[in-house]
């Protein structure tokens, strides 16, 4: 396979030099028709019994425009992301808002902070005058890493037979939230104590209409798991672990006071940079 990016991508959006063979190892173009998740009755049956895609739980962020059709010469892409069945998936709408069919698709991603990187290639056979189609592309954290500002900055790069287009997009930090991110009570204790304070931060949340088990339940959805509750003093003490894809561990505490809609949060890690995409969540999450 080719690299399509041709380091093109870093001088339009800027960052450094694309590595030899691409951000992700070169773009296999699409020809057969897309999976979708298994054919038409499977995923019928699925949405029926809740074991297909629908079945997820966790924050799926509206989709935002990503690319719009005057920048892509037609091809109009939206897009928002989700963690189901502990795979990270990128949600698109792709829109042909041009005269004529589009072809030979195929996607890649630039380094990026967590080695996001599609799993498959994007399967498009045509994309027709005025169609609209439903993609959901399953990602892997095994690709090239480079530290990205923003830290959840993406940049793509989407071919068909027009043109290659260039995009930026955030990632909503809790998609790397693994499902082995339940941290036992005393390992909790002792790594908060040895995080040094400086590794604090503080934040907080306003306006909940959330109990301390319903915060619970929501994170818990999104793989930030509640290791302990406590009440002191009136207050509401909640104590949750989260452990990304590339092995970071975070620790919350969440303080409330009932009739107060503001939570305070408490963050402490040994890599203090993912602090504002962990606030930024769980106030989206308990907003939503």
């Amino acid at each position: 396979t080719t690299d399509l990016l041709g380091g093109g991508l870093d001088q339009l959006i800027g960052g450094g030099p694309v590595a030899p063979g691409g951000a992700a190892g070169g773009l296999a173009p699409g020809a057969a028709p897309a999976a979708g998740g298994g054919s038409g009755m499977n995923s019928l049956l699925g949405d029926i019994f809740g074991t297909g895609p629908t079945a997820h739980t966790g924050y799926v962020p509206a989709k935002q425009v990503w690319l719009t059709a005057q920048k892509g010469k037609g091809l109009e892409v939206t897009g928002s992301w989700s963690r189901r069945n502990n795979i990270v998936h990128m949600e698109m709408t792709l829109c042909n808002k041009a005269l004529s069919g589009m072809t030979g698709f195929a996607i890649q991603l630039n380094k990026n902070s967590f080695g996001l990187n599609p799993a498959q290639p994007l399967n498009i056979p045509t994309l027709n005058a005025n169609q609209t189609l439903d993609i959901s592309l399953p990602m892997n954290t095994t690709g090239a890493v480079q530290k990205m500002d923003p830290l959840t900055n993406i940049q793509v790069a989407i071919k068909n037979n027009v043109d290659v287009f260039y995009f930026a997009c955030m990632a909503p930090l809790h998609i790397f939230f693994t499902e082995e991110g339940n941290m036992e009570k005393k390992t909790f204790l002792a790594t908060w104590k040895d995080i040094p304070a400086t590794n604090e931060l503080q934040y907080t949340i306003e306006n909940v209409e959330c109990t301390s088990d319903g915060i619970s339940t929501k994170m818990a959805q999104n793989n930030a798991f509640t290791v302990a509750k406590r009440t002191l003093e009136g207050q509401d003490m909640i104590y949750q672990s989260i452990k990304l894809t590339n092995g970071i561990w975070a620790l919350v505490e969440l303080k409330l006071q009932p009739g107060n809609p503001a939570v305070q949060l408490s963050f402490k890690s040994r890599v203090t940079d993912i602090g504002q995409g962990i606030f930024q969540i769980y106030d989206a999450i308990l907003h939503n």
